[in-house]
C-alpha cells in the first residue's frame, strides 16, 4: 500500500511541478484574435522595452516578465500604447488579447488563483 502512495506522490508531482514555474515570476500572454497578422509587438515592463514582432491571426506568445517589483505594463502596437497595467514583480498573471490594431483589452490576475498551466497556456 505505501508502495502505491509513492507512485501517487510521484505522479502528482510530475502533473503539477510546472506550476512552480510561476511562483517566481510574473507572466503576459498575448493573443492576436483578429483576421490579420500584427506585426511590430512589444511591451513595456520595469522601464525596458521587449519587442515581441509580429504575431499571426489566432496564436498567442508567452512571456515570463522580468522581475523588478511593482510596475506598470504596457502593450505597444507600431506607436499605439495600450493596458497600462499594474503588476507586481511575482506572481502576477496578464491576458492581453488584440482584437484589432487599435483595441486591445488586457485582464490580469494573481497566480495564486490561476496557479494552472493548462489556464495559462491554452
Amino acid at each position: 500500500m505505501i508502495r502505491y502512495w509513492g507512485w501517487a506522490v510521484a505522479g502528482l508531482f510530475v502533473v503539477f511541478s510546472p506550476n512552480l514555474l510561476w511562483l517566481g515570476t510574473s507572466t503576459l500572454k498575448i493573443h492576436n484574435d483578429s483576421r490579420a497578422p500584427i506585426d511590430s509587438i512589444a511591451y513595456q515592463a520595469c522601464g525596458t522595452l521587449h519587442a515581441v514582432g509580429k504575431l499571426p491571426s489566432h496564436e498567442f506568445t508567452f512571456r515570463f516578465l522580468p522581475v523588478c517589483g511593482d510596475d506598470t505594463l504596457e502593450i505597444m502596437i507600431g506607436q499605439g500604447k495600450f493596458c497600462q497595467t499594474y503588476i507586481e514583480g511575482e506572481l502576477y498573471h496578464v491576458d492581453a488579447v488584440i482584437s484589432s490594431v487599435d483595441t486591445v483589452s488586457c485582464t490580469y490576475d494573481d497566480v495564486f488563483s490561476s496557479l494552472l498551466v493548462e489556464k495559462m497556456l491554452w
